[in-house]
């Protein structure tokens, strides 16, 4: 199922539930003007997502939590090849281990979530199974439990819907 529109029309949340009742597999791609984000569905439950304008990489993720130190990160990302990721990197370095890189990785995934839900206008466009190029850490996530976190930050922030 291949599916475009304008976000105006149909908003993110209720895109996002289509996929999900539908039980889609693919790649839900959102375009607000400022900002691009990817969603992947693995039989309409989020597997991953990317935005290109994130607030905080995984490595300032990653700091600002406790999780590393800056010395930590600096070496990881002077030490890693263009071809290793930098979770990797820190966790074959020793700095974090393999669960804790999964769950800041799973933060990431649900902050893209959160923030799409505030988008009111642009595009969005759903390309069926296609799947993300180069991530070696997937999830599951039920996305009403994204839906529901994501539109009580907006109540909590005073943002009408």
């Amino acid at each position: 199922m291949d599916l475009r529109g304008n976000s105006a029309v149909f908003g993110p949340i209720s895109i996002l539930q289509l996929i999900n009742l539908a039980q889609s597999t693919g790649e839900l791609v959102f375009e607000n003007g400022e900002n691009a984000a990817r969603v992947y569905f693995e039989n309409g439950s989020v597997s991953y997502a990317e935005i290109a304008n994130r607030r905080m990489k995984l490595g300032e993720h990653l700091l600002a939590q406790g999780l590393i130190t800056r010395e930590r990160l600096e070496r990881a990302l002077a030490e890693k090849d263009k071809a290793t990721r930098l979770g990797a990197a820190l966790v074959e370095m020793g700095a974090i281990d393999a669960r804790t890189l999964r769950r800041a990785i799973e933060e990431q995934i649900k902050e893209v979530v959160y923030e799409i839900v505030r988008w009111r206008a642009g595009r969005f466009r759903f390309t069926s199974g296609r799947r993300p190029k180069a991530q070696d850490v997937f999830i599951d996530i039920p996305l009403d439990h994204l839906i529901l976190e994501g539109l009580k930050r907006l109540d909590e922030e005073g943002v009408v819907r």
